[in-house]
């Protein structure tokens, strides 16, 4: 349990944020189908015919097209940001540079895959129209791979370029 506590950032983070970014996106394009399809139905159904029934469908719809992707970018930038945040905290000794470059390359080969995934479940004849309004989505996980290499590289220039001596925990003598 200590040794779980007191882990700061690691090789994984990569990994971490690409699997979790393919996760969201596959998600959140989901939900970008199913709520237009269910503020349409709302819509036709008439259940509720008062203005705030039809803002409410209107704010639904809203929030399925342009919300989602705002969410999606924040939530992206957010784990950018963390992981950076990781790669400061860190000591690691510049030994292990060369073995975050090997997992680093092995995160960009399971991104090509990942953003092939996402593609192959993006062009389904269901979820075609739906991909075209998510531009931000698509856009992501079209350069996922780019993404992931940009971040790693400044993740690996944060994590071994620091002035800092490894086995010094106080940063005095």
């Amino acid at each position: 349990m200590v040794f779980l506590q007191s882990k700061k950032g690691d090789l994984p983070d990569m990994l971490i944020l690409i699997v979790t970014i393919f996760i969201f996106a596959i998600g959140l394009l989901v939900m970008a189908y199913v709520i237009p399809a269910i503020s349409d139905g709302l819509g036709q159904a008439g259940l509720n015919e008062s203005s705030g029934g039809y803002n409410a469908i209107e704010e639904l719809t809203e929030l399925g097209t342009n919300g989602l992707q705002k969410g999606f970018f924040f939530l992206m930038v957010g784990l950018i940001m963390s992981t950076m945040i990781t790669s400061f905290l860190t000591r690691s000794h510049p030994i292990f540079l060369f073995m975050y470059i090997f997992f680093l390359g092995i995160t960009l080969f399971l991104g090509a895959y990942l953003g092939n995934a996402f593609e192959q479940f993006a062009s389904s004849p269901v979820l075609v129209d739906t991909l075209g309004s998510q531009g931000l989505i698509s856009v992501v996980m079209q350069h996922i791979v780019l993404i992931t290499l940009i971040t790693g590289a400044l993740s690996m220039i944060i994590m071994f370029a620091k002035f800092s001596s490894v086995n010094s925990n106080t940063g005095g003598f």
